[in-house]
């Protein structure tokens, strides 16, 4: 379990919480987290799953999980 809180002036914008769910049961390698993000200001609360190589440490994890809140354009 991991979490990351994003703090502007000493107040927190926005949290992360991460769990490793284990293996990818489609034999890809990588390893599926469960991710909540919690966004204090307006209440929202979204959620979802990513995969990730382990081996490319917590920095890139973070990064899936911060790209999945804004959409692609």
């Amino acid at each position: 379990m991991f979490t990351v809180e994003v703090k502007i002036n000493g107040s927190m914008i926005s949290h992360v919480y991460g769990h490793n769910e284990g293996l990818d049961p489609e034999g890809s390698g990588d390893t599926v987290y469960r991710w909540e993000y919690y966004h204090p200001s307006s209440r929202e609360l979204k959620h979802g799953q990513v995969l990730h190589h382990r081996d490319e440490g917590i920095e890139p994890l973070i990064c899936k999980i911060l790209s999945a809140q804004t959409p692609a354009g």
